[in-house]
């Protein structure tokens, strides 16, 4: 079976047919995904690829801020030769990288920084390493939080961006692979891996209007995902900061949240052999289906195994929303244009 989609011009997308197989992820269909952008007055501002979130505890230690910077390492290995520029912790301006001397930078960083005082990374890989002002598929960043009055969890969580190329060429597995071992390295809370619309790491979407452009993306396609990890922390931490965000194609929950969902066997029996689940050291792995999908509301393709997923998480999905995910102009309301999205699979 073909699946296909076509992004409207008036959403400043490109218009191209991708088609991809039932169970593979062509070249020539990922290709195609990677040039897929949204702009706005000719200023990209977001993508489509793929995207791995987990939010975490104990950011304030030394322990978790070094097997952060070690997911550093794990991702550098994959794009030794791409990736191009660092963000020193506290700068304001870019430094290129120098094979991983980041890193070590990075751990020193981790080794001498106050317990009280938060460690933010970023990483990116730019065409032609020139630094250019729009959201680009080789990025990771990672916040490292200790908690305070205000947000007793401290919220920290790392994001790393992934292009349709890679995925094609490695397969999916290499995704699930690195979601176990990055959960099972942090004491994490939650997380979800797969298809999602990119932004500009250490940027996302509190500080920029983008989101009037890519809400029809959001409505159309509901296997994209919502890459704005540090707007959503500073959401959910004011509440309870345990509950997830979305489902994907893989969505990850920690121990704590098994336990409010029952266990493995009843949560197994409810999501069906279709969607498995992966167990790793301090939580578990859900996956979606054999690969995964991206929708499309227009033509009736519809995510069953998305579904039963978004189900059986029902109970530990956040939606106490005091802004919304969407910064929108009236007369849009961002609570209920969020609420939509988080309830897609309803």
């Amino acid at each position: 079976m073909v699946k296909a989609f076509r992004l409207m011009p008036h959403f400043g997308a490109s218009l191209r047919n991708v088609r991809i197989t039932a169970m593979t992820l062509t070249a020539s269909a990922a290709a195609e995904i990677d040039n897929i952008v949204f702009a706005r007055n000719g200023f990209v501002e977001t993508r489509v690829g793929f995207a791995l979130e987990l939010y975490l505890l104990k950011g304030e230690t030394v322990e978790t801020r070094l097997a952060l910077c070690s997911m550093l390492r794990d991702y550098h290995a994959l794009f030794p030769d791409r990736l191009s520029h660092f963000l020193k912790v506290d700068a304001n301006r870019l430094t290129k990288v120098q094979g991983e001397a980041y890193i070590d930078y990075y751990e020193d960083k981790a080794k001498s920084l106050p317990s009280s005082e938060p460690m933010d990374t970023m990483v990116v890989g730019y065409p032609g390493k020139r630094i250019i002002d729009e959201p680009t598929p080789l990025s990771i960043s990672f916040s490292a939080v200790g908690p305070d009055p205000l947000r007793p969890l401290g919220g920290s969580y790392i994001c790393a961006y992934f292009p349709a190329a890679f995925v094609a060429e490695r397969g999916y597995s290499i995704l699930l692979d690195m979601t176990k071992r990055w959960g099972a390295m942090v004491e994490t809370l939650h997380g979800g891996v797969g298809y999602s619309l990119l932004l500009e790491h250490g940027i996302f979407s509190g500080g920029n209007a983008a989101d009037i452009t890519i809400l029809p993306a959001l409505k159309r396609f509901p296997g994209l995902d919502f890459s704005d990890p540090g707007h959503f922390e500073v959401e959910s931490d004011l509440r309870d900061g345990l509950s997830i965000k979305s489902i994907n194609w893989l969505t990850v929950l920690g121990d704590n949240l098994v336990e409010k969902l029952g266990d493995t066997v009843m949560l197994q029996e409810q999501l069906g052999s279709t969607c498995p689940i992966y167990p790793f050291r301090g939580g578990i792995v859900i996956q979606a289906g054999e690969e995964p999908q991206l929708g499309d509301v227009n033509r009736g393709l519809v995510l069953d195994d998305y579904r039963r997923v978004a189900q059986a998480l029902h109970p530990v999905r956040f939606e106490a929303y005091r802004r919304g995910l969407f910064p929108l102009p009236a007369p849009l309301d961002p609570i209920e244009e969020t609420l939509s999205w988080v309830r897609r699979f309803d």
